[in-house]
């Protein structure tokens, strides 16, 4: 009888202590690392309902399920994470993670630029140890980008505050600001002329809202030893006021090779015609 007994408790302990053993949650991960948190994830086996969650040996949490967000950590810092059963206690899974911002914070970039047509700011900025940078104009956020050029539009005879800030997983740079005043708007147009009268036809646009400006219209003949100068008109324009049409610019002049230049603070034309009448 006691053997029977003696038999029957070991066949007990055998089969439990499989059961005490087994996996209750597996495969934990990190995912989602920032400077100052990150996720813990693991597969939670059937029939357990909860785990315990210790960071660097140190008890963190009991969670159902099979993730937690961890945060209040410290920037390049590596953490050690072990998930243990909640319920038998005895399995366990574990990982590591590095959190972010080893990197040295980046240093503040030197910015050049360009004006271009239609009143574009062509910008371009020393590398720095960054991953993007971003771009702002009067202020107010313009765009993102991993390059070190951008080209942003502007307002006619406008002075912009332009400021650059260099971003890596560490933080983000003093930042860079420089003024760009855009320019007016000016273009030339050319065209072989018979003898008589010149005129130029044009559309134009006033760009300001609140300004009035005047686009001068001056007339050029085309010589071997330069420009001559030969007449000019220009065209008043209230505010956001739009015009179009002939203009006659000389009379009685001999034929040959002319250019006809407009020039404005705040007005701007696509394009200008210069013919005979």
């Amino acid at each position: 009888m006691k053997l029977k007994k003696w038999l029957v408790a070991l066949i007990a302990l055998m089969l439990l202590i499989p059961a005490m053993s087994a996996n209750a949650a597996t495969g934990a991960y990190v995912t989602n690392v920032t400077s100052n948190s990150l996720t813990l994830l693991w597969t939670l086996q059937s029939g357990e309902n909860y785990v315990h969650v210790y960071k660097d040996g140190t008890f963190y949490s009991t969670m159902a399920g099979n993730g937690i967000n961890v945060t209040g950590l410290s920037p390049c810092t590596t953490y050690n994470f072990n998930v243990v059963s909640g319920q038998s206690g005895y399995s366990s899974t574990s990982t590591s993670a590095t959190t972010l911002g080893c990197d040295p914070t980046p240093t503040a970039p030197v910015i050049t630029y360009t004006t271009g047509p239609y009143y574009n700011i062509n910008l371009s900025w020393t590398a720095t140890n960054a991953t993007s940078y971003d771009i702002y104009k009067d202020n107010a956020f313009v765009a993102n980008t991993t390059n070190t050029s951008y080209t942003i539009s502007g307002s006619m005879s406008t002075t912009h505050a332009i400021k650059i800030v260099a971003k890596n997983n560490t933080g983000q740079s003093a930042s860079s600001t420089i003024s760009v005043t855009t320019p007016g708007f000016s273009n030339s147009w050319t065209a072989a002329l018979n003898a008589g009268n010149i005129r130029v036809g044009t559309a134009i646009a006033n760009q300001s809202y609140t300004s009035s400006t005047t686009m001068y219209m001056d007339l050029y003949r085309v010589t071997a030893s330069g420009d001559v100068f030969v007449a000019s008109t220009s065209v008043y324009l209230n505010p956001s006021q739009s015009t179009g049409g002939w203009y006659n610019l000389a009379y009685g002049q001999p034929a040959g090779t002319y250019k006809v230049t407009l020039h404005s603070t705040y007005a701007s034309t696509s394009g200008a015609s210069l013919g005979n009448f």
